[in-house]
């Protein structure tokens, strides 16, 4: 039985369900990334704009905000930017690939979360890319957090079945032929009733492609690191994220 929609994804993805999918990802947790973040980004908290695309609920903005940042939230999803509007946070709803927000309004972006990689036409990333630094302040800088090809591949866990209450949440893990993309199939079934899925699909980015990417987006790449505590980068091991800066 399936119950899939022909939306895109990330269409049927983020909505309220997504996150009791995703309780396990908390507020803790989102503390200690933003703090690493910010120490990243080299972010002045008294005088500096912090935009967070892909910002969902608002889980890391919040964290932001508790660290004293002025911080926009960004997101497609309706149900995730009311929930963050509730929660007293500037949101805006709309497309990362198309921002609606003037050049140089921002001293930092941060695209956490594998946020970045959602679409399947290559130029949208390339697309998505160009518009964070055009909102970029000269000199900013831009935190993306990225799956490691690599490390996908060694450590992917490829089924798994969790309980939220009376929900069966039923997930299968794997990477597309060419090893470019992670896609994740969840079912949500409550008794023997379908009541939603779709398959999460991420691109997977090689060095060289990334590379490609940050030229074509006219930024410099800073650092490459393996988490948000600064530790090393290592291919296969690690998650990857980049921190990137606009020329002055």
């Amino acid at each position: 039985m399936t119950c899939m929609t022909t939306q895109p994804w990330y269409v049927d993805a983020f909505t309220a369900d997504y996150l009791d999918v995703y309780a396990h990802r908390d507020g803790a947790a989102a503390a200690r990334e933003a703090k690493g973040a910010l120490s990243l980004l080299r972010f002045s908290r008294e005088r500096e704009r912090l935009l967070d695309l892909a910002s969902g609920a608002g889980r890391h903005a919040l964290a932001f905000t508790a660290e004293r940042c002025r911080v926009t939230c960004f997101d497609l999803s309706s149900d995730l930017t009311r929930r963050a509007r509730a929660a007293g946070l500037s949101t805006v709803r709309g497309d990362m690939r198309r921002l609606p927000f003037r050049d140089w309004g921002f001293d930092a972006v941060t695209c956490l979360f594998s946020s970045f990689g959602y679409f399947r036409a290559e130029h949208e990333h390339a697309d998505t890319l160009r518009e964070i630094a055009r909102v970029l302040s000269p000199g900013g800088r831009v935190l993306l957090d990225l799956m490691d090809p690599d490390t996908v591949a060694t450590t992917l866990v490829p089924q798994g079945v969790d309980m939220i209450g009376d929900l069966v949440v039923e997930v299968e893990r794997s990477m597309t032929s060419d090893g470019r993309r992670v896609e994740k199939a969840i079912r949500l079934v409550r008794g023997d009733r379908c009541e939603k899925s779709w398959i999460e699909s991420v691109r997977l980015f090689s060095g060289a492609e990334l590379e490609r990417l940050i030229d074509g987006a006219q930024l410099e790449l800073l650092q490459t690191l393996g988490d948000y505590d600064g530790r090393a980068y290592v291919r296969g091991t690690t998650r990857r994220l980049v921190v990137l800066r606009k020329p002055r």
